[in-house]
């Protein structure tokens, strides 16, 4: 287990940083917290579990009083989850750096959605759910992404170019950019 605690962050309030160097694919730590049961059923219920981290369609683990409640969203993270509780550097961390990760890759709530405060070059602006991530994000965070939610994606993604996929709800939806 590598050493964390947490810190003020650049990015918003308080983030989760490394107190010594991560390599690429090695184990930070795991995430500790209560697993529970919820079927969300609108956008006020989705925002009740913001300090909770998805590890299943319906599923979450309550990171309220752990360092984990602190890790902050990233377009591009340095670290991610694999399976449900092991997080993992996705490249070399600096010892001093803010650990972040990238909050769509976990979550299958169509209802959730935020404003992103990372700031980097491919900053996606608002973040949704794992259906709401663009082919090319998806296919590049693609190896690290827990396998039922690459179920999900998979499956959403399908249906769209089917046709037959249920609609995303409307506050998350692209709106067309006109071009000159």
């Amino acid at each position: 287990m590598k050493k964390i605690e947490v810190r003020t962050s650049k990015i918003q309030g308080s983030g989760l940083f490394a107190l010594e160097p991560i390599h690429k694919d090695e184990r930070i730590q795991y995430i500790r917290g209560a697993k529970f049961k919820m079927v969300v059923k609108g956008r006020q219920e989705a925002m009740s579990i913001m300090n909770s981290i998805g590890v299943g369609r319906y599923s979450w683990l309550d990171t309220k009083n752990t360092p984990f409640r602190y890790i902050n969203h990233s377009c591009e993270p340095n670290a991610a989850i694999v399976g449900t509780k092991t997080v993992v550097a996705l490249r070399e961390i600096r010892k001093g750096e803010e650990i972040t990760m990238d909050y769509s890759m976990t979550d299958a709530d169509p209802y959730w959605e935020m404003k992103c405060r990372c700031d980097t070059k491919t900053c996606r602006k608002k973040i949704g759910s794992i259906q709401t991530v663009p082919p090319e994000i998806f296919k590049r965070h693609m190896p690290y992404i827990p396998k039922n939610f690459q179920k999900i994606y998979l499956r959403t993604y399908i249906q769209r170019h089917l046709g037959i996929a249920p609609p995303v709800p409307h506050s998350i939806r692209k709106t067309p950019q006109k071009t000159h």
